[in-house]
């Protein structure tokens, strides 16, 4: 699985301890099997056992920005 980001803020949740980590100007997320990989746009990578991910969020980014300013935009329009 690859999910494509433009500069994106990721929260990940970890299974042991509920514990979360935040990653900055993330540009993409590759999983494949055990493994997680987070690149970032500055050309950092973590490697994540997927196991102990609970959940990983978009937090913040241009897409999600967009995506909330469409929904508020509808809820207006439908008077709401």
């Amino acid at each position: 699985m690859k999910a494509v980001f433009e500069g994106a803020k990721i929260k990940v949740w970890f299974s042991s301890q509920s514990t979360s980590r935040n990653f900055y100007n993330v540009a993409e997320i590759v999983q494949e099997g055990n493994a997680v990989l987070i690149k970032t746009g500055s050309g950092d990578q973590h490697l994540l056992n997927f196991e102990n991910v609970n959940m990983i969020e978009e937090i913040e980014g241009e897409n999600l920005d967009r995506k909330m300013l469409e929904l508020k935009e509808k809820l207006k329009k439908e008077g709401k």
